[in-house]
């Protein structure tokens, strides 16, 4: 029920986390965040999760408890590395135990930021296993949690040149289309967006008010745009 995506821009990142805990009955939710931030100086990292909370909170402790040697690192995947570690070192020790419950070692992060010698922003997905890999320019968005539905939208149009602004259009947008598809994907949401070079993260939580707007009007210009195609290409295709 996790819905997380990060987006790379010319401009810096967007990344937006839902925040719902609980699955079943719609009357009993509870939330908590899934989006955390370390600032120090010139470095500055946000680390987005999905999986197991009990394990995911073990992680963001030892992180913690690691701050002096994240904020020595020069480099924002040396603190993609030392996340990496931990969570291998986590999964060693607890792996065995969580399939005593019938339960799955199922982490998955999106890491973004810069640190002091990163030429510009940067962001990063982490697997269950400790590998990583880079978010690229060409391909310029990671999603992890429930991704199938909001997809589409993001291959279309999420693309580098894009200003932060319009990939938190689109990621509105994806959440958007998640929400209608899968229930359990719900507000509110946190929104974290780091401009280049600015070393400063700015966070915010929206509530489902403030999203109405945006879908309101998504729903207006999908119509508009579907009585366009209707004109130029549906009725030439049936003829």
């Amino acid at each position: 029920m996790t819905f997380c995506v990060g987006l790379r821009t010319k401009d810096g990142l967007v990344a937006i986390s839902d925040t719902r805990l609980t699955s079943g009955d719609l009357d009993f939710v509870v939330t908590s965040r899934k989006v955390f931030t370390f600032e120090q100086g010139k470095h500055s990292m946000f680390i987005m999760l999905s999986g197991l909370k009990s394990v995911s909170d073990m992680v963001i402790t030892h992180i913690n408890e690691r701050k002096d040697y994240l904020f020595s690192c020069v480099k924002l995947f040396q603190g993609v590395d030392l996340i990496a570690k931990i969570i291998r070192e986590i999964r060693e020790r607890e792996e065995s135990w969580l399939k005593q419950g019938d339960m799955e070692f199922e982490l998955n992060y999106l890491v973004g930021g810069q640190f002091p010698e990163d030429d510009t922003a940067q962001l990063f997905r982490i697997y269950p296993e400790g590998s990583w890999k880079r978010i690229s320019r060409d391909s310029p968005f990671e999603m992890i949690g429930e991704a199938k539905y909001g997809k589409s939208i993001l291959e279309i149009a999420a693309k580098f040149e894009n200003s932060c602004e319009k990939a938190l259009t689109l990621a509105l947008l994806s959440f958007d289309a998640t929400m209608r598809s899968y229930p359990l994907c719900s507000p509110p949401i946190d929104v974290i967006i780091y401009r280049a070079n600015s070393f400063k993260l700015k966070k915010k939580r929206l509530q489902k008010k403030q999203l109405l707007k945006l879908s309101s009007l998504w729903d207006i210009e999908v119509n508009k745009a579907l009585d366009k195609l209707l004109k130029h290409c549906a009725k030439s295709l049936l003829t």
